[in-house]
């Protein structure tokens, strides 16, 4: 009898978790209106990397924020990656952004993959 190999399928990247998440977010009333893109983690120039820094930008902001009040909470903030948590690890700067925008009262939470994300925001706006 001959031995049947099992095929591992890829794991989407988290720019295609960040899309699926989008396209749902769409049919959502909520989400369609509140739910913002992050883009912390484009890779750029020194100089330009600078000049970001200088506006503004930070290390360790989630991907993702519902700018929408529920159960006592400001908003949500997502900290989106991918599926295989093996090929996703979470920076301390990540850890310590979500913990300090919990302790000012919002909702935080790393979701690893769209469907965590789906379910962390039909979450938090049932609350």
């Amino acid at each position: 009898m001959r031995k049947i190999k099992k095929i591992k399928l890829p794991c989407p990247l988290e720019a295609q978790e960040g899309k699926a998440l989008k396209d749902w977010s769409l049919l959502n009333p909520i989400c369609n209106q509140y739910l913002i893109h992050i883009a912390n983690e484009s890779k750029t120039s020194w100089r330009n990397g600078k000049s970001l820094k200088a506006q503004g930008k930070k290390k360790g902001v989630s991907d993702y924020f519902l700018a929408y009040p529920a159960g006592g909470k400001h908003g949500l903030w997502i900290e989106l990656k991918r599926r295989d948590k093996s090929l996703s690890t979470v920076s301390k700067e990540q850890r310590e952004w979500l913990a300090l925008c919990s302790e000012a009262g919002y909702g935080a939470c790393v979701a690893y993959g769209a469907e965590e994300a789906i379910d962390a925001i039909e979450k938090y706006l049932s609350m």
